[in-house]
């Protein structure tokens, strides 16, 4: 019979934009490793420019009898590509256990691409000014072609406008995330064994909870990431000497390292990284479902609650839509003359400390911004600066639990 490795770690480079050489520094990182018999380190990578295009990898050692594929010139934000990117890792390099790291466009969009899209889609009242004002919004930072193609086919540019500072380029993406997942799982015949997300703002309820029927732990920042992005030769290095370690513990290993690794250069910035066990997530949805329930009966009074509470609470991202869950409902216990709200935001608070039985099985954090970051965000926009989002109900949390019906309330007291 033959030997089927303990690990296939799969990276995707969505690298056609200006974070190229970021993504030349970590195939570097990759090799300093290299595969083994144990853990195979497979990558694609699309860098920006002409003459480069796409190629695929089996990572070595120092790079030594490395073949690089070359696939042409292909759309990093397909999600076609991406899944054509799984299908021929886990073909060719089946393994007892699979990681994939989404490497995020998160040097945002340009005008051209977007250009591109919404020609493609026939944009109704479209002008190349627009291209300019979509990239600078919210939805810059949008993974996803299929997330502009949906939003830049809405019938205005009003609606455009609103949806691309509305949190709705979370959303949609989200959404597609998804949808990609789901395929993922049908393609092994198991749900992903960890993901990583080496991007930007990905640790959060909303993605967790999409993500949770198909993989079984993630790992991700709040915050954004600096350009320095996951330290693969530590990572990597902990994986080929452990390939044994449990799923677990090395999620938990990669938070430590990510963490290291910028204390080590002293950075200077805001740093966060998070281990989420999917497994677990009901533990934070259940309370924050008790949490909905006292605050919407009393919305009348708990709308100036949750504002000042959210005016105390220094760890917002995403324009001010993503909140982190664990210091917001500090503030909010503090804030409230609700006895029944203050027990339970304490509540929500108290799953949120990192445990190996619990949702955030690690977390951690540097930087003043960031210094109360309990692990995950959770989608909560400020009255008046912005609206739910349109697409926010299509969320699988926001289907099955009772968060929005608590932004709803909110948002029309």
């Amino acid at each position: 019979m033959k030997h089927k490795p303990k690990w296939t770690f799969m990276v995707y480079l969505a690298g056609d934009n200006n974070l190229a050489d970021a993504g030349d520094r970590d195939l570097a990182e990759m090799r300093q490793v290299g595969s083994t018999d144990e853990v195979q380190i497979v990558a694609q990578f699309d860098r920006a420019g002409r003459d480069h295009g796409t190629k695929r990898y089996l990572i070595q050692a120092n790079g030594a009898n490395e073949q690089g594929e070359s696939l042409g010139e292909t759309d990093c934000g397909d999600p076609d590509v991406l899944l054509d990117f799984v299908r021929w890792a886990t073909h060719e390099y089946p393994a007892q256990r699979y990681a994939l790291v989404l490497w995020n466009h998160g040097g945002g969009w340009e005008p051209s691409e977007v250009d591109r899209i919404a020609r493609a889609v026939n944009a109704v009242d479209y002008g190349r000014a627009e291209a300019a004002e979509r990239t600078t919004s919210l939805m810059g930072r949008a993974f996803f072609r299929t997330t502009w193609q949906r939003l830049l086919a809405l019938p205005t540019v009003e609606e455009r406008a609103i949806c691309s500072d509305d949190g709705s380029g979370h959303s949609l993406d989200t959404i597609e995330l998804g949808n990609v997942l789901a395929q993922t799982t049908g393609l092994l015949g198991q749900p992903l064994d960890l993901l990583g997300m080496d991007a930007c703002l990905m640790s959060n309820l909303e993605v967790a909870y999409q993500a949770k029927p198909y993989v079984k732990y993630i790992v991700a920042s709040e915050e954004n990431e600096p350009n320095n992005g996951w330290p693969y030769d530590r990572i990597l290095r902990y994986l080929v000497d452990h390939p044994d370690a449990t799923t677990a513990e090395f999620a938990k290993q990669i938070v430590t390292s990510y963490l290291a690794s910028y204390t080590d250069i002293h950075y200077s910035g805001p740093v966060t990284q998070s281990a989420l066990d999917l497994a677990q997530i009901e533990q934070l949805t259940q309370s924050l479902d008790v949490l909905s329930d006292a605050l919407v009966p009393r919305m009348a009074d708990a709308r100036r609650e949750i504002g000042e509470a959210l005016y105390k609470t220094s760890a917002n991202f995403w324009g001010g839509t993503l909140w982190d869950v664990a210091h917001f409902c500090q503030e909010l216990a503090q804030e409230t003359v609700d006895e029944r709200t203050a027990q339970a935001a304490r509540a929500v608070r108290a799953v949120l400390q990192p445990a190996s039985s619990t949702f955030v099985l690690a977390a951690g954090h540097h930087g003043q911004k960031v210094r109360h970051c309990g692990g995950t965000t959770v989608y909560l926009p400020p009255r008046i600066l912005h609206k739910v989002s349109r697409y926010y109900g299509e969320l699988s949390y926001a289907r099955s639990h009772r968060w929005l019906a608590m932004l709803e309330a909110y948002h029309t007291a």
